[in-house]
């Protein structure tokens, strides 16, 4: 079996186009980085062109005539508004009493807030307490994008991983039929199961690498933004979760959806004759899946069952980066992960039974 995925492996990277992805996702990295530079540097410009007010460390407020000082929402939101209050910049330790009195707000109306806004506050809170039990000071958000924040996103570009590990396992099989090898390769001392096997562990193990290339190039290319510690709290919407926190969340969240989508690209590729249209309807599914996973929320509050559809649980990267995103059905993380699990086993076992029955006579 070992010598099976060796040989698989050594396939694999004996072909150009292989290493080409790889390079492919590290230009795509130093683009994104280069782009978000240059969008810091719009925003910084527009900021100072706002008069923004120095910043200090905390959330912004407004300063009466009389000298008290009350948050932007609380500010906002009061009905009797002090037209010369002067828009400042709070220190650490005057933000969190404020944010405090927004909560206090929020819990005692619950009608005019919702439970989004508590637990937006909820992690203001937690964000500026990590800071001042630090004795640091957050970065300034008028910036724009910190290489924390780039590096903990993986630069926004964590499908392209994905659809390179989803374009080798649709061709993995679908070649081998093409190209006439199936024969030979069948004719070796192994099971049919242990010769899908060991290409869907190959198939995996190229999408891991190349995570963790998306990974490594997501750390270099992160110091062309303004420094923030991979170890301080992350942003105000995260609370108190750090980059390297949330960085491993998105990983193991996008590796699991990884591998739904390599099964689902291995199925097509052991049915479909044809290695271009097993690659096409592949990355039909990959992009298509996301779309779908938008619309279903609405039909999901009428027919509480459809939860479970697959592409409902497709959403897993957004509620592992937003706490307060909202799958359809209101699945929790570790619900959509166990659902996600189950459609891999079963897709697997579908693939592994169609795989067993083919013909390769009319290959």
């Amino acid at each position: 079996m070992f010598t099976l995925i060796k040989n698989e492996f050594i396939k694999l990277f004996s072909k150009k186009s292989s290493w080409i992805l790889q390079i492919i996702l590290f230009v795509c990295m130093l683009g994104m980085g280069f782009m978000m530079m240059k969008s810091n540097e719009n925003m910084q410009s527009y900021m100072h062109s706002e008069g923004q007010p120095e910043y200090k460390g905390g959330i912004n407020g407004y300063k009466n005539s009389d000298g008290t000082i009350v948050s932007e929402d609380l500010y906002w939101n009061s009905v009797d508004v002090d037209e010369n209050a002067e828009l400042v910049s709070l220190t650490l330790e005057e933000s969190i009493p404020q944010l405090e009195k927004n909560l206090e707000l929020y819990k005692s109306h619950p009608k005019q807030y919702s439970k989004r806004d508590i637990k937006a506050t909820e992690k203001q809170l937690d964000y500026y307490k990590s800071y001042l039990e630090k004795g640091e000071t957050p970065p300034n958000p008028n910036s724009g994008t910190t290489s924390a924040q780039f590096f903990s996103s993986f630069g926004q570009i964590y499908v392209l991983p994905t659809l390179f590990a989803v374009i080798i396992a649709s061709m993995i099989i679908a070649a081998e039929f093409s190209g006439g090898t199936i024969k030979l390769l069948l004719t070796r001392p192994y099971s049919r199961m242990q010769i899908l096997w060991s290409k869907y562990i190959v198939a995996i193990l190229y999408g891991l690498l190349s995570s963790i290339v998306m990974a490594i190039s997501a750390f270099i290319c992160s110091y062309m933004l303004p420094h923030q510690s991979l170890t301080s709290a992350l942003a105000q919407a995260t609370g108190d979760k750090n980059a390297l926190m949330m960085a491993g969340q998105l990983f193991s969240s996008n590796f699991l959806l990884m591998i739904l989508y390599i099964t689902i690209a291995l199925f097509f590729s052991a049915v479909i004759r044809s290695q271009a249209l097993a690659v096409g309807v592949g990355m039909g599914i990959l992009f298509s899946g996301s779309i779908l996973g938008q619309i279903l929320p609405v039909i999901i509050e009428k027919y509480d069952w459809l939860k479970w559809i697959l592409f409902n649980l497709l959403g897993l990267n957004n509620q592992v980066i937003d706490s307060a995103y909202a799958v359809g059905g209101n699945l929790s993380v570790p619900a959509t992960v166990v659902g996600l699990i189950i459609y891999i086993v079963l897709i697997y076992a579908a693939t592994l039974a169609l795989f067993n029955k083919r013909d390769v006579a009319l290959s």
